[in-house]
């Protein structure tokens, strides 16, 4: 019996790939795809490089695949290559066809990073060497905790109000400690990421050892042309400086409405405009509807610390967060390097 040969392919070979994905994940998750196939081969990259395919066929046909995403990556003071493979399914009669393509992330460099599917496929990832990995981590602050109450204990609908009400004056008191603007700061809708989000990324970035480059480029493709989703942005400023941003949309899940901080960036340590940001989000957000406020870091990002004071009163585990190096000697530092890791929702593939 053949096995399944290597090949790599372009963006004309969508249907094969969505129907891949049909049969592995799910409808819905296939039919994202689809829709942001395009701007997915569309990704910018300092470099030039571009979004492609890597899969395993047997008889012509597409039994194994993933696509590969380049980022730039800011570590240890400098901008590195990276490749981030998303979204890899195996054809479930063809089990043995997803190795090679995993294999494959190690023998081509300088970096591979990703976000495994669950414990198997982890420990294997760490057999052929992955050795950076930190746990992902949603955090959740409640926005309308009646409204929460009435969907899931059948509270009528006056009392729910008179709980939000009574929760945002509760609210007002335990956090009047919070920092508010000052007469020089303002907080303003973003309809395009200009010079002055570049400005933000070249000084805030000697800040971080390890993430992902947030230019504008990445980020008009990441937020305004994505084709899935209609995302708010917020940038906080003093005087004519940007000191940070935040990105957020709404997410209808089953009978509730979540608010989703998809992004957020400031300089490292700078807990004051962090702060800001944040609770302009939550306004918005509560303005909007949302039942709670969800904000994805990892759980050794510089601002866990301080989420509780911001009304993030409980968080869960979601994935793994792992990073390889194809040098031998950066690979054995990522245990120690993985702990200054930055990385939002919009780093992964859970929007599209």
């Amino acid at each position: 019996m053949s096995r399944p040969a290597m090949f790599e392919f372009d963006n004309t070979r969508r249907d094969d790939f969505v129907t891949l994905m049909r049969n592995v994940f799910c409808a819905e998750s296939a039919a994202r795809k689809a829709v942001a196939w395009d701007w997915l081969f569309k990704k910018p990259d300092p470099t030039g490089a571009r979004t492609f395919g890597r899969g395993t066929q047997k008889d012509g046909s597409m039994v194994g695949a993933c696509l590969i995403l380049p980022h730039t990556l800011w570590i240890e003071g400098k901008e590195s290559q990276s490749w981030w493979p998303v979204a890899v399914g195996v054809d479930p009669r063809h089990r043995g066809a997803g190795l090679p393509i995993v294999r494959s992330f190690f023998n081509q460099g300088p970096y591979y990073g990703g976000m495994p599917a669950n414990d198997e496929i982890a420990n294997l990832y760490r057999k052929l060497g992955m050795t950076g990995e930190v746990m992902l981590r949603n955090y959740f602050a409640p926005l309308r905790p009646g409204k929460m109450l009435s969907r899931r204990k059948g509270l009528p609908s006056p009392v729910a109000g008179a709980v939000d009400a009574g929760y945002r004056m509760a609210s007002a008191m335990a956090f009047r400690n919070t920092p508010s603007l000052r007469e020089d700061e303002r907080i303003t809708n973003v309809l395009h990421f200009g010079t002055a989000f570049n400005d933000l990324w070249n000084r805030a970035r000697y800040g971080y050892r390890m993430t992902l480059a947030r230019d504008s480029d990445y980020l008009n493709w990441r937020f305004h042309e994505f084709p899935l989703h209609s995302y708010d942005t917020l940038a906080l400023w003093q005087g004519e400086t940007l000191r940070g941003y935040v990105v957020t949309r709404l997410e209808e899940k089953d009978d509730r409405t979540n608010g989703l901080i998809v992004d957020i960036f400031t300089e490292s340590g700078d807990e004051r405009s962090f702060a800001l940001l944040v609770r302009a989000a939550k306004g918005m957000l509560e303005r909007q509807g949302a039942e709670q406020a969800i904000l994805q870091l990892p759980e050794c990002a510089w601002p866990v610390q301080g989420l509780k004071s911001l009304g993030f009163v409980h968080n869960k585990p979601m994935t793994l967060l792992q990073l390889h190096a194809a040098d031998n000697q950066m690979n054995a530092k990522m245990p120690c390097l993985h702990k200054h890791w930055y990385f939002t929702r919009a780093d992964s593939d859970q929007d599209y």
